[in-house]
């Protein structure tokens, strides 16, 4: 009987959240109280129908401007799931005329509805849009929502500029839009550095539920939280339990560093007591504004084992164009190529250009060219018949791995030819790693002596929120005790000796579409541009030699 009542409170629930909320009232804070109707900020509201990303999708959008706002510079922006929840509009007003948080224009956005031609519904895309962990929704939200927002103008003649500054952006949401502001700013730190989340749905609906492991995992982003659940939130036999999961997340912040705070209460699955806690929920999150929101550090015994804390992520800015894959090379240095030109680059910026490439040339690595099916080191012929050669590594001058479609081992060239993409050898050259195509796995092949490939296997796990089945690998580099780096689109991803990620590291901007681990240098490519971060621990460069390392034992 319980949990029918259970289940039938979250139906309601959901429903609620997808209509146009109600107030609740609270006279012992003054900050719910209205103003004067000549004190309180303007409301525009326009519907989007017209999205791309969302292709037949139409809602509403309700753009909040305080009176403070005068149009002379851009303003702070809270953005918020369902329409205007918790009374916003009233609690604006009264921070931002009490000095209690900066000037800040409210963007409320409804989830999408999809119509047929008699006007009757389809399709809610409520859930579809909230509560997916990829970053669909936030570059919804950056390409289409706010891009309209910016330059609206007011009924006063004010133009609407909003700030591009992290620091200066909040984001909040209740149920799934709970999940969807932490997704927001969890895969764009760029744009969001303050969240608030009430009765947020981290459970089993299209990933959430993996969150807590993950935040463990990863390297702390420059995010400030506020939590706000009840005890009596709802309990799904499918889903899972709410609060449940929101504690665990809590613990997750905490564990990882950051800078959290939670408000649990008596409520269900509800914005009642969300709403009561929202005007000190957003003097929490702007407090000691401008000063800029910190990354923590975590207790993530990886992450302190690799990362050196006075070293964060560096652009290496260079004249030419970046793209394609880094190579490892002497000096702490890589290597890379435009179409034309190699190059190498240091890790402060410096380079020099080291070569040519011919219209039929592939560039493979340090001195490695490919033409055909035939690979060249320093112009001189090394192996031919390597059909469907992807990538190589070079062990010694006369010894190298080479991943193919269709060849076979020779002397001087070991051939695997299971996986796809990458390839990485380890430090001891007993083992090599390839990407499989269309999984979350990476393939570990044996070594043996002679260059023989034995007893391949999809070893190596990797997570994924982007709700598919493919990780994404972009470049693999092992460091010399033998941990694996894999370049994901949701970070560097750290995975030890038994395949298991450990660490993720956070990226600078964007996703990472190249790796390279080069002395105690470690170079990203995230688009076009290039950067480099200093670690605690050292890449591997296989042609240095082989080396051996401690095992990790059985896991």
């Amino acid at each position: 009987m319980r949990r029918l009542v259970v289940l039938l409170s979250m139906m309601i629930g959901l429903l609620a959240f997808a209509q146009q909320a109600y107030n609740v009232r609270a006279p012992y804070d003054p900050a719910i109280q209205k103003l004067a109707e000549d004190k309180r900020g303007e409301v525009l509201t326009f519907v989007l129908d017209n999205s791309e990303i969302y292709p037949g999708t139409k809602r509403e959008i309700l753009v909040y401007v305080p009176l403070q706002y005068d149009g002379s510079k851009p303003a702070c922006l809270l953005v918020c799931m369902d329409g205007i929840l918790y009374d916003a509009t009233t609690v604006l007003d009264n921070l931002i005329a009490s000095g209690e948080m900066p000037v800040t224009i409210g963007v409320f956005v409804n989830p999408g509805v999809v119509y047929d031609e008699d006007g009757e519904v389809v399709r809610y895309n409520r859930c579809k849009e909230f509560d997916s962990t990829d970053d669909k929704f936030v570059n919804f939200l950056a390409n289409e929502v706010l891009a309209r927002v910016e330059g609206m103008q007011t009924e006063s003649g004010k133009t609407i500029h909003l700030s591009k500054d992290p620091n200066d952006c909040a984001i909040t949401g209740a149920s799934s839009g709970g999940i969807a502001a932490f997704t927001a700013a969890w895969n764009r730190p760029d744009m969001f550095s303050r969240v608030y989340t009430t009765v947020g749905t981290f459970v089993a609906m299209r990933g959430g539920h993996e969150y807590p492991a993950i935040v463990r995992k990863t390297e702390p982003k420059p995010l400030r939280i506020y939590m706000q659940d009840g005890w009596y939130d709802v309990w799904n036999p499918i889903f899972g339990e709410w609060f449940e999961y929101n504690l665990l997340m809590e613990s997750a912040f905490n564990f990882a560093g950051y800078e959290v705070f939670h408000k649990w209460d008596r409520g269900n699955h509800s914005i009642k007591y969300g709403t009561l806690a929202f005007p000190d929920a957003m003097r929490w999150l702007w407090k000691g504004y401008p000063a800029r929101v910190q990354k923590g550090w975590s207790n993530n015994g990886m992450l302190q084992e690799i990362l050196d804390a006075e070293n964060d992520w560096k652009e290496v800015a260079v004249p030419f164009a970046v793209n394609g894959c880094l190579f490892p090379s002497s000096d702490s240095a890589i290597v890379m190529a435009d179409r034309t030109n190699i190059y190498k680059v240091y890790a402060d910026g410096k380079y020099e250009q080291v070569g040519k490439l011919k219209a039929d040339e592939g560039f493979l690595g340090d001195g490695l060219i490919v033409k055909g099916t035939t690979l060249y080191k320093n112009g001189k012929k090394v192996a031919d018949k390597l059909y469907g050669l992807q990538s190589v590594v070079e062990l010694t001058d006369d010894k190298f791995v080479a991943l193919c479609i269709g060849a076979q081992s020779t002397k001087n060239v070991w051939v695997v030819n299971q996986g796809c993409g990458t390839l990485a050898v380890a430090p001891d050259y007993r083992f090599c790693v390839t990407a499989e195509e269309n999984t979350h796995h990476l393939i570990s092949t044996v070594i043996d002596k002679t260059g023989n490939m034995l007893y391949s296997e999809p070893f190596y796990y990797l997570h994924d929120l982007s709700n598919g089945v493919d990780a994404s690998t972009k470049g693999m580099a092992f460091d010399i005790n033998g941990n694996l780096y894999v370049a994901t689109e949701m970070g560097v991803q750290v995975a030890d000796h038994n395949g298991r990620v450990r660490a993720i590291l956070s990226l600078p901007v964007g996703k990472v579409d190249a790796l390279a681990f080069s002395g105690k240098y470690l170079y990203v490519r995230c688009g076009e541009k290039l950067f480099v971060r200093k670690m605690k621990s050292e890449g591997h460069n296989p042609k240095a030699g082989k080396i051996s390392y401690k095992s990790q034992g059985q896991g």
